[in-house]
Protein backbone atom coordinates (compact mmCIF):
# COMPACT_ATOMS: atom_id res chain seq x y z
CA UNK A 1 0.00 0.00 0.00
CA UNK A 2 2.85 2.41 0.68
CA UNK A 3 4.45 1.65 -2.37
CA UNK A 4 0.70 2.17 -4.55
CA UNK A 5 0.63 5.56 -2.54
CA UNK A 6 4.46 6.73 -2.86
CA UNK A 7 3.87 5.99 -6.49
CA UNK A 8 0.60 8.07 -6.51
CA UNK A 9 2.51 11.39 -5.02
CA UNK A 10 5.37 10.82 -7.95
CA UNK A 11 3.24 10.61 -10.23
CA UNK A 12 1.74 14.08 -9.80
CA UNK A 13 4.53 15.53 -8.95
CA UNK A 14 6.04 14.53 -12.18
CA UNK A 15 3.61 16.50 -13.68
CA UNK A 16 4.64 19.89 -14.43
CA UNK A 17 1.18 21.32 -15.79
CA UNK A 18 -0.77 21.25 -18.85
CA UNK A 19 1.96 22.10 -22.08
CA UNK A 20 0.28 23.91 -25.04
CA UNK A 21 2.02 22.50 -27.74
CA UNK A 22 2.58 24.52 -31.25
CA UNK A 23 0.35 25.66 -33.94
CA UNK A 24 -0.90 22.97 -36.38
CA UNK A 25 1.63 22.44 -39.59
CA UNK A 26 1.23 22.29 -43.00
CA UNK A 27 3.63 19.44 -43.93
CA UNK A 28 2.82 15.94 -43.68
CA UNK A 29 6.14 14.77 -44.55
CA UNK A 30 8.32 15.83 -42.20
CA UNK A 31 9.80 12.75 -39.85
CA UNK A 32 8.53 12.49 -35.86
CA UNK A 33 9.92 15.31 -33.72
CA UNK A 34 11.29 14.07 -30.67
CA UNK A 35 10.42 16.64 -27.61
CA UNK A 36 13.37 16.09 -24.58
CA UNK A 37 11.48 14.26 -21.60
CA UNK A 38 12.47 14.14 -18.19
CA UNK A 39 13.67 10.49 -17.21
CA UNK A 40 10.84 9.44 -14.35
CA UNK A 41 9.77 6.02 -16.41
CA UNK A 42 10.73 3.59 -13.53
CA UNK A 43 8.79 5.68 -10.80
CA UNK A 44 10.25 3.54 -8.41
CA UNK A 45 8.22 0.56 -9.93
CA UNK A 46 4.77 1.90 -9.05
CA UNK A 47 3.36 2.10 -12.39
CA UNK A 48 4.64 0.49 -15.61
CA UNK A 49 5.00 3.23 -18.59
CA UNK A 50 2.95 3.74 -20.71
CA UNK A 51 1.89 5.93 -24.02
CA UNK A 52 -1.11 8.12 -24.55
CA UNK A 53 -1.03 8.42 -28.79
CA UNK A 54 -3.66 11.30 -29.61
CA UNK A 55 -4.58 12.44 -32.16
CA UNK A 56 -4.06 16.55 -33.23
CA UNK A 57 -4.37 18.92 -36.03
CA UNK A 58 -0.68 18.93 -36.37
CA UNK A 59 -0.28 14.78 -36.09
CA UNK A 60 -0.05 11.74 -33.44
CA UNK A 61 1.34 12.98 -30.66
CA UNK A 62 2.74 10.36 -28.20
CA UNK A 63 2.53 11.45 -24.59
CA UNK A 64 3.93 10.04 -21.45
CA UNK A 65 1.80 8.94 -18.80
CA UNK A 66 4.60 8.88 -16.15
CA UNK A 67 5.70 12.69 -16.72
CA UNK A 68 3.23 13.95 -19.51
CA UNK A 69 5.93 14.55 -21.60
CA UNK A 70 5.09 14.72 -25.47
CA UNK A 71 8.25 12.19 -26.35
CA UNK A 72 7.34 13.02 -30.09
CA UNK A 73 5.48 14.04 -32.97
CA UNK A 74 4.19 11.91 -36.08
CA UNK A 75 3.03 14.74 -39.05
CA UNK A 76 -0.49 13.55 -40.60
CA UNK A 77 -3.01 14.37 -42.94
CA UNK A 78 -6.61 14.06 -43.34
CA UNK A 79 -8.78 11.60 -41.15
CA UNK A 80 -6.51 9.39 -38.70
CA UNK A 81 -6.55 5.90 -37.11
CA UNK A 82 -3.93 4.66 -34.61
CA UNK A 83 -3.41 1.07 -33.26
CA UNK A 84 -1.14 0.01 -30.78
CA UNK A 85 0.36 -3.58 -30.12
CA UNK A 86 3.38 -5.10 -28.09
CA UNK A 87 6.17 -6.54 -29.97
CA UNK A 88 6.81 -9.89 -30.02
CA UNK A 89 9.44 -11.44 -27.58
CA UNK A 90 13.32 -10.96 -28.75
CA UNK A 91 12.72 -7.47 -30.83
CA UNK A 92 14.23 -4.43 -29.33
CA UNK A 93 11.35 -2.08 -28.85
CA UNK A 94 9.21 -2.47 -26.43
CA UNK A 95 5.96 -2.06 -28.09
CA UNK A 96 4.70 -1.12 -32.04
CA UNK A 97 2.26 1.93 -33.14
CA UNK A 98 0.47 1.61 -36.84
CA UNK A 99 -0.86 4.93 -38.15
CA UNK A 100 -3.21 5.04 -41.16
CA UNK A 101 -4.08 9.03 -42.53
CA UNK A 102 -5.16 10.06 -46.16
CA UNK A 103 -3.12 11.48 -48.47
CA UNK A 104 -3.71 12.17 -52.43
CA UNK A 105 -2.45 8.78 -54.06
CA UNK A 106 -5.08 7.04 -50.80
CA UNK A 107 -4.72 5.70 -47.68
CA UNK A 108 -1.21 5.59 -46.22
CA UNK A 109 -0.39 2.89 -43.64
CA UNK A 110 3.26 3.45 -41.18
CA UNK A 111 4.84 1.16 -38.94
CA UNK A 112 6.28 3.19 -36.17
CA UNK A 113 8.63 2.13 -33.68
CA UNK A 114 6.77 3.42 -30.26
CA UNK A 115 10.13 4.18 -28.11
CA UNK A 116 11.10 6.64 -30.61
CA UNK A 117 8.55 7.68 -33.15
CA UNK A 118 10.65 6.43 -36.03
CA UNK A 119 9.01 5.11 -39.61
CA UNK A 120 10.39 1.72 -39.94
CA UNK A 121 7.63 0.88 -43.10
CA UNK A 122 4.88 2.93 -44.51
CA UNK A 123 2.69 1.16 -47.67
CA UNK A 124 -0.43 3.60 -49.66
CA UNK A 125 -3.38 1.38 -50.49
CA UNK A 126 -4.53 3.08 -53.69
CA UNK A 127 -7.78 4.75 -54.02
CA UNK A 128 -9.57 3.31 -51.00
CA UNK A 129 -10.59 4.84 -47.88
CA UNK A 130 -10.86 3.48 -44.14
CA UNK A 131 -14.52 3.55 -42.93
CA UNK A 132 -14.84 6.84 -41.23
CA UNK A 133 -14.86 6.49 -37.43
CA UNK A 134 -14.37 10.22 -36.91
CA UNK A 135 -12.71 8.78 -33.27
CA UNK A 136 -8.87 7.95 -34.37
CA UNK A 137 -9.09 4.51 -33.43
CA UNK A 138 -11.68 2.20 -34.37
CA UNK A 139 -11.07 1.43 -37.89
CA UNK A 140 -7.21 0.00 -37.48
CA UNK A 141 -6.24 -3.25 -35.59
CA UNK A 142 -3.33 -5.98 -35.04
CA UNK A 143 -4.65 -9.59 -34.96
CA UNK A 144 -3.04 -11.30 -31.69
CA UNK A 145 -2.55 -14.86 -32.67
CA UNK A 146 -1.15 -13.74 -36.34
CA UNK A 147 0.65 -9.91 -35.39
CA UNK A 148 -0.93 -8.87 -38.61
CA UNK A 149 -2.58 -5.42 -39.42
CA UNK A 150 -6.42 -5.18 -39.96
CA UNK A 151 -7.90 -2.39 -41.87
CA UNK A 152 -11.53 -1.86 -41.94
CA UNK A 153 -12.28 -0.64 -45.78
CA UNK A 154 -15.80 1.09 -46.92
CA UNK A 155 -16.27 -0.43 -50.65
CA UNK A 156 -19.62 0.95 -51.73
CA UNK A 157 -22.14 -0.97 -49.66
CA UNK A 158 -19.82 -3.03 -48.35
CA UNK A 159 -17.17 -3.23 -45.42
CA UNK A 160 -13.72 -5.36 -46.25
CA UNK A 161 -11.42 -6.32 -43.36
CA UNK A 162 -7.56 -6.92 -45.80
CA UNK A 163 -4.92 -7.66 -43.86
CA UNK A 164 -1.74 -6.52 -43.80
CA UNK A 165 2.25 -8.09 -43.20
CA UNK A 166 2.89 -6.28 -39.71
CA UNK A 167 7.09 -5.46 -40.78
CA UNK A 168 6.83 -4.30 -44.54
CA UNK A 169 2.91 -3.60 -44.32
CA UNK A 170 2.79 -5.43 -47.92
CA UNK A 171 -1.07 -6.59 -48.46
CA UNK A 172 -1.95 -10.14 -47.50
CA UNK A 173 -5.20 -10.42 -49.03
CA UNK A 174 -8.62 -9.92 -47.50
CA UNK A 175 -9.36 -11.26 -44.17
CA UNK A 176 -13.13 -11.22 -44.66
CA UNK A 177 -15.86 -8.98 -45.77
CA UNK A 178 -19.48 -7.85 -44.16
CA UNK A 179 -22.44 -5.95 -45.25
CA UNK A 180 -22.39 -3.20 -42.35
CA UNK A 181 -19.22 -2.22 -40.12
CA UNK A 182 -18.47 0.91 -38.16
CA UNK A 183 -15.62 -0.54 -35.60
CA UNK A 184 -13.44 -3.48 -36.24
CA UNK A 185 -11.90 -5.25 -32.98
CA UNK A 186 -9.29 -8.21 -32.37
CA UNK A 187 -8.31 -10.48 -30.02
CA UNK A 188 -7.86 -13.71 -29.27
CA UNK A 189 -8.29 -15.55 -32.21
CA UNK A 190 -11.46 -13.76 -33.17
CA UNK A 191 -11.89 -10.49 -35.04
CA UNK A 192 -15.35 -8.54 -34.98
CA UNK A 193 -16.88 -5.91 -36.98
CA UNK A 194 -19.33 -4.04 -34.80
CA UNK A 195 -22.79 -2.47 -36.66
CA UNK A 196 -23.68 0.32 -34.15
CA UNK A 197 -27.09 1.55 -35.72
CA UNK A 198 -28.11 -2.38 -37.25
CA UNK A 199 -27.23 -3.42 -33.03
CA UNK A 200 -24.84 -6.36 -34.39
CA UNK A 201 -21.74 -7.57 -34.63
CA UNK A 202 -20.03 -9.74 -37.44
CA UNK A 203 -17.58 -12.66 -35.93
CA UNK A 204 -14.81 -14.16 -37.29
CA UNK A 205 -13.02 -17.09 -35.22
CA UNK A 206 -9.45 -18.40 -36.22
CA UNK A 207 -9.97 -17.12 -39.91
CA UNK A 208 -13.25 -18.88 -40.41
CA UNK A 209 -16.03 -17.53 -42.20
CA UNK A 210 -17.53 -14.42 -40.71
CA UNK A 211 -21.52 -14.94 -39.05
CA UNK A 212 -23.56 -11.78 -37.82
CA UNK A 213 -24.76 -12.09 -34.01
CA UNK A 214 -27.58 -9.50 -32.88
CA UNK A 215 -26.98 -7.79 -29.44
CA UNK A 216 -30.85 -8.22 -28.67
CA UNK A 217 -29.89 -3.95 -27.65
CA UNK A 218 -31.19 -1.79 -30.67
CA UNK A 219 -28.49 0.48 -31.80
CA UNK A 220 -24.91 0.71 -30.36
CA UNK A 221 -23.15 3.38 -29.35
CA UNK A 222 -19.71 1.50 -27.83
CA UNK A 223 -18.00 -1.90 -28.71
CA UNK A 224 -14.64 -2.96 -27.09
CA UNK A 225 -13.02 -6.55 -26.59
CA UNK A 226 -10.45 -8.08 -24.07
CA UNK A 227 -7.64 -9.54 -24.86
CA UNK A 228 -8.98 -13.31 -24.48
CA UNK A 229 -11.67 -12.08 -27.08
CA UNK A 230 -14.95 -11.41 -23.98
CA UNK A 231 -16.54 -8.60 -26.64
CA UNK A 232 -19.15 -5.92 -24.57
CA UNK A 233 -20.81 -3.54 -26.28
CA UNK A 234 -23.73 -1.33 -25.34
CA UNK A 235 -26.52 1.08 -26.31
CA UNK A 236 -27.25 4.72 -24.84
CA UNK A 237 -29.12 3.88 -21.54
CA UNK A 238 -26.17 1.68 -20.36
CA UNK A 239 -27.40 -1.51 -21.22
CA UNK A 240 -25.11 -4.12 -22.29
CA UNK A 241 -24.38 -7.35 -23.78
CA UNK A 242 -21.34 -9.77 -23.10
CA UNK A 243 -20.17 -12.55 -25.64
CA UNK A 244 -17.62 -14.66 -24.09
CA UNK A 245 -14.58 -15.32 -25.63
CA UNK A 246 -15.84 -18.83 -28.71
CA UNK A 247 -19.26 -18.18 -27.97
CA UNK A 248 -21.85 -16.57 -29.90
CA UNK A 249 -24.50 -16.55 -27.19
CA UNK A 250 -25.45 -13.04 -26.23
CA UNK A 251 -25.84 -12.21 -22.04
CA UNK A 252 -27.95 -9.13 -21.36
CA UNK A 253 -26.49 -7.01 -18.81
CA UNK A 254 -28.68 -4.38 -17.18
CA UNK A 255 -27.49 -0.68 -16.88
CA UNK A 256 -25.62 -0.10 -13.55
CA UNK A 257 -26.94 3.23 -12.36
CA UNK A 258 -29.18 5.94 -14.26
CA UNK A 259 -26.89 7.80 -16.68
CA UNK A 260 -25.57 7.96 -20.52
CA UNK A 261 -23.26 5.53 -21.69
CA UNK A 262 -20.31 7.88 -23.33
CA UNK A 263 -20.27 7.14 -27.22
CA UNK A 264 -17.62 4.43 -27.76
CA UNK A 265 -17.09 4.96 -24.06
CA UNK A 266 -16.37 0.95 -22.94
CA UNK A 267 -12.99 0.07 -23.07
CA UNK A 268 -10.60 -3.38 -22.14
CA UNK A 269 -7.38 -2.51 -19.59
CA UNK A 270 -6.76 -6.77 -19.29
CA UNK A 271 -8.36 -9.85 -19.58
CA UNK A 272 -12.24 -9.98 -18.90
CA UNK A 273 -12.19 -6.78 -17.73
CA UNK A 274 -13.62 -3.53 -18.78
CA UNK A 275 -14.12 -0.27 -18.41
CA UNK A 276 -16.72 1.39 -19.07
CA UNK A 277 -17.71 5.59 -18.95
CA UNK A 278 -21.21 6.89 -17.91
CA UNK A 279 -22.35 10.47 -18.57
CA UNK A 280 -24.13 11.28 -15.02
CA UNK A 281 -25.86 13.59 -13.07
CA UNK A 282 -22.39 13.89 -10.57
CA UNK A 283 -20.71 16.43 -9.96
CA UNK A 284 -17.47 15.15 -9.73
CA UNK A 285 -15.22 12.43 -12.08
CA UNK A 286 -15.56 9.48 -9.85
CA UNK A 287 -15.29 5.55 -10.07
CA UNK A 288 -17.33 2.39 -8.65
CA UNK A 289 -16.23 -0.67 -7.27
CA UNK A 290 -15.40 -3.49 -9.10
CA UNK A 291 -18.53 -5.56 -10.58
CA UNK A 292 -17.94 -8.59 -12.51
CA UNK A 293 -14.84 -7.64 -14.06
CA UNK A 294 -16.44 -4.22 -14.74
CA UNK A 295 -15.40 -0.76 -13.23
CA UNK A 296 -17.89 2.41 -14.15
CA UNK A 297 -16.78 5.80 -14.48
CA UNK A 298 -18.47 8.40 -13.89
CA UNK A 299 -18.28 11.33 -16.12
CA UNK A 300 -20.37 14.82 -15.24
CA UNK A 301 -22.96 15.46 -17.69
CA UNK A 302 -22.39 19.80 -16.82
CA UNK A 303 -19.93 21.60 -14.06
CA UNK A 304 -20.87 23.26 -11.46
CA UNK A 305 -20.76 26.37 -13.32
CA UNK A 306 -23.54 24.99 -15.91
CA UNK A 307 -21.63 24.68 -18.97
CA UNK A 308 -20.18 21.24 -20.60
CA UNK A 309 -17.77 20.00 -18.31
CA UNK A 310 -14.55 19.36 -19.14
CA UNK A 311 -14.00 15.76 -18.02
CA UNK A 312 -16.80 14.55 -20.34
CA UNK A 313 -14.68 12.34 -23.36
CA UNK A 314 -14.69 13.01 -26.85
CA UNK A 315 -13.97 10.26 -29.10
CA UNK A 316 -14.83 7.27 -26.74
CA UNK A 317 -12.20 6.18 -24.06
CA UNK A 318 -8.67 3.79 -23.89
CA UNK A 319 -7.47 1.57 -21.15
CA UNK A 320 -4.12 0.05 -20.13
CA UNK A 321 -3.32 -1.86 -17.02
CA UNK A 322 -5.28 0.39 -14.04
CA UNK A 323 -5.49 3.29 -16.03
CA UNK A 324 -7.98 4.59 -18.68
CA UNK A 325 -7.09 7.37 -21.14
CA UNK A 326 -9.33 10.23 -22.90
CA UNK A 327 -9.90 13.64 -24.36
CA UNK A 328 -11.79 16.29 -23.90
CA UNK A 329 -11.22 18.14 -27.26
CA UNK A 330 -8.50 20.34 -26.37
CA UNK A 331 -7.11 18.10 -23.43
CA UNK A 332 -5.46 14.37 -22.58
CA UNK A 333 -6.55 13.09 -19.17
CA UNK A 334 -6.41 9.88 -17.75
CA UNK A 335 -8.22 8.35 -14.45
CA UNK A 336 -6.40 5.61 -11.71
CA UNK A 337 -9.14 2.76 -11.83
CA UNK A 338 -8.09 1.52 -8.77
CA UNK A 339 -7.32 4.89 -6.73
CA UNK A 340 -9.97 7.29 -8.58
CA UNK A 341 -7.42 10.47 -8.96
CA UNK A 342 -7.18 11.81 -12.23
CA UNK A 343 -5.15 14.21 -14.04
CA UNK A 344 -4.59 16.50 -17.14
CA UNK A 345 -1.41 15.35 -19.36
CA UNK A 346 -1.58 17.41 -21.92
CA UNK A 347 -3.56 20.68 -23.16
CA UNK A 348 -3.35 21.27 -27.39
CA UNK A 349 -3.68 24.19 -29.79
CA UNK A 350 -5.86 23.46 -32.84
CA UNK A 351 -9.61 22.39 -33.26
CA UNK A 352 -9.79 18.85 -31.98
CA UNK A 353 -7.79 16.33 -29.88
CA UNK A 354 -8.91 12.67 -30.23
CA UNK A 355 -7.88 9.53 -28.30
CA UNK A 356 -5.80 7.04 -30.98
CA UNK A 357 -4.45 4.37 -28.89
CA UNK A 358 -2.51 3.66 -26.08
CA UNK A 359 0.78 1.25 -25.79
CA UNK A 360 4.39 1.21 -24.42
Amino acid sequence: MRRLLLGAVLLILACEGAATLPAPSQSSQRPATPVPTIDVTDMMGAFPAATFFVVTDDGVKAVALLNHATKYTIPTSGAVQVATAVAPPLTPSGGWVYIADEISEGTRLRWVDAASGAVLASWVERSRKLVATAIGHGALVVEPTTARVLALYADGDKRVVEAYDPHSLRPLGKRFESLCGDRLLAAADRVVVACLNAGEIVISDSGAKAFPVHAGLGALVAAAISVDGTTLVGRDDGTLARIAPTAVTVEKIEPFRIGRLAPDGIASPEAQSFAIGLITSDSDLGISELRGGRRYISFPAVSRGGSQALATPIGGILAQGQFAFWSTGREARHIDLQQGFAETMATFSGTLALPGGVGQ
